[in-house]
């Protein structure tokens, strides 16, 4: 008997995705994700799993062992699960911690996309090479923009910040580890914005 055609065979293993976090159930990503899936044809499959943090190696050992092609990190493992990965992406390495990891060849690598989809809606308005950025903030998601428009090559950045330690720490990953000029400042009452700002992101 003739085998059929690959597009008349039947599959039953699709490929698995999934996100690890604690607490987990008010995680709306399987629902999005999966719509996603469907909507593009694409056979894989979204696991939302809740994940202690002793259990993150085990979880992350275990979607190996299964062939998950990558999973999702939310807190609290998103620095933590670096120390289970085979390598990092390159904004991931700077920002210190992870939101996605991807199989590429057997190895995991971490990934952080929580300031590339700022970077998009950005360049749909304006193109960051350059310019010069004023930032409120100097927690994940400010180190998250401050990375990605500094790979983006931003000409300056500033991070405004009440504890004015974290966000020199922010600016000093920057000025060395990248070719953006970067500082930062104590937030005390009003902000008088530098003259010839290009561009104030709040990530407060």
């Amino acid at each position: 008997m003739d085998t059929l055609p690959d597009s008349l065979q039947l599959d039953f293993l699709p490929q698995i995705t999934g996100s690890f976090s604690s607490p987990a159930r008010q995680n709306p990503t399987s629902a999005m994700i999966e719509a996603a899936y469907q909507h593009h044809g694409i056979h894989a499959r979204y696991v939302n799993c809740e994940v202690p943090a002793a259990g993150l190696e085990a979880a992350v050992r275990g979607a190996q062992a299964m062939g998950w092609i990558g999973f999702n990190c939310s807190l609290p493992h998103k620095q933590k699960v670096i120390a289970y990965l085979d390598g990092l992406g390159e904004s991931a390495a700077l920002i210190g911690a992870v939101n996605c990891v991807v199989n590429r060849g057997g190895k995991w690598i971490g990934e952080n996309t929580d300031g590339s989809g700022f970077l998009i809606a950005l360049r749909s308005v304006i193109d960051p090479a350059e310019k010069r950025f004023v930032i409120l903030g100097a927690g994940g998601a400010a180190r998250a923009i401050a990375v990605e428009l500094a790979l983006a090559g931003a000409g300056s950045l500033m991070l405004v910040n009440r504890s004015e330690e974290r966000a020199r720490e922010i600016a000093r990953v920057i000025t060395e580890k990248t070719k953006t000029r970067a500082a930062a400042t104590k937030w005390t009452g009003a902000y008088k914005l530098p003259e010839k700002t290009d561009v104030l992101v709040n990530a407060t």
